[in-house]
């Protein structure tokens, strides 16, 4: 089932009334197919709070959370800064008003900058919410400088004859 105008009778952000193919539009397809509760296929991406009016407890967490974020099952996410705040505001909202709420970030972290992208959805009758995100790493300068560094030895040593240009300039 694809979102469109046609079929929409959730009062959702404009973003999500259009057809989706990112990955949080397709976990909105899937919530709203299997009647507005928890999604399967998003495991790795996605993560399961209990209690988002309350104490906002980590009930489930894909390994892709766990390996880049470090998040783990029973933690709470408190209100600090970085992830947990994001994911803590998106669960207030649904508390509000339980309606997929879409969401995008960039935070700062010692690998460098992470940009994000996801919705939570309210499932199970709005006792728990389920995000579904992905991210991308950014390069910082310093790593950026050298893997230009890495691809411009390489561009030479590949063995062309031909005159050779920086490709990043």
């Amino acid at each position: 089932m694809r979102w469109g105008l046609a079929e929409s009778n959730l009062d959702l952000p404009l973003p999500f009334r259009l057809v989706e193919r990112r990955l949080a539009g397709l976990a909105l397809d899937a919530w709203v197919a299997n009647g507005r509760q928890r999604v399967l296929g998003f495991d790795s991406q996605s993560l399961i709070v209990n209690d988002p009016a309350g104490a906002q407890i980590l009930d489930r967490v894909g390994a892709a959370f766990v390996q880049r974020f470090g998040l783990v099952t029973g933690a709470v996410l408190g209100r600090s800064t970085g992830l947990a705040s994001e994911l803590s505001a998106a669960c207030d909202l649904i508390a509000l008003l339980p309606r997929p709420v879409p969401f995008e970030s960039s935070l700062i972290d010692m690998a460098g900058c992470v940009l994000l992208r996801g919705v939570a959805l309210p499932v199970d009758e709005g006792r728990s919410v389920q995000v579904v995100a992905n991210w991308r790493d950014v390069l910082n300068r310093a790593a950026t400088r050298l893997l230009r560094q890495e691809l411009t030895q390489s561009l030479r040593l590949s063995g062309q004859k031909q005159a050779f240009s920086d490709p990043f300039s």
